[in-house]
């Protein structure tokens, strides 16, 4: 009877250690998913970010690129008038500066 007790005994503690390192395999295999999964998701969200990064860098380029063009072409624009007009300019100029009172101005310096 003694021996029938102790082998209920052990093999119940067999069983017990069975479950626990089972219960162990399935913990490990589920935290290995979850890091998987986690991995994952991090990659996934990180191409995400470079990919809308790369995309506002690309439009700012090209804005950049479009202002840098504009401003070119306004320094430009001289050499598109002709000499009638750079001489009705000059003329004008001429003309505001004539009328500038440059004594009362260094008076006042």
């Amino acid at each position: 009877m003694r021996s029938d007790i102790i082998n209920d005994v052990l093999s119940v503690e067999d069983r017990a250690q069975k479950i626990i390192r089972d219960a162990e395999h399935t913990a490990r295999d589920a935290i290995s998913d979850a890091q998987s999964t986690a991995n994952e998701l991090m990659r996934s969200s990180l191409k995400e970010e470079r990919d809308c990064l790369r995309a506002q860098l690309e439009q700012a380029e090209t804005e950049a690129r479009t202002e840098v063009e504009e401003y070119e072409q306004s320094l430009n624009i001289s050499s598109n008038l002709s000499g009638e007009t750079l001489d009705t300019i000059a003329h004008s100029i001429v003309e505001q500066v004539c009328k500038t009172d440059f004594d009362a101005f260094l008076e006042n310096k």
